[in-house]
């Protein structure tokens, strides 16, 4: 298989393990066999774009975020994401205010 689909294949992985999901679980959310995951997630099989969409949205991430395969990020992104998951609405809205005021803060 291509650099891209061992690429892709290692990212789904590792964002399915980043949010505590079985191959079971995602293969469910997305509607297609363990197998068929497994041979994604190996570079065995190449998905179509609706498959990558499934995924993608099984995941509850955009397809760019899903082909972003820079490993610094991702691994931020998932321990950010650990910090983030359990807070109610209320500590997320003022998480949000925070990151948008560092943004803000940069820019000037």
């Amino acid at each position: 298989m291509s650099d891209t689909a061992l690429r892709l294949g290692k990212r789904i992985r590792s964002l399915r393990v980043s949010e505590k999901i079985s191959q079971e679980e995602l293969a469910f959310k997305a509607g297609i066999s363990t197998t068929y995951l497994g041979q994604i997630e190996r570079a065995e099989k190449s998905p179509t774009v609706e498959m990558l969409e499934k995924i993608s949205k099984a995941l509850d991430i955009s397809l760019y975020e899903l082909f972003s395969f820079d490993e610094s990020i991702s691994a931020s992104i998932g321990k950010i994401n650990a910090q983030l998951s359990p807070m109610s609405d209320k500590e997320l809205s003022e998480v949000l205010k925070v990151i948008k005021n560092i943004k803000a803060f940069k820019s000037i």
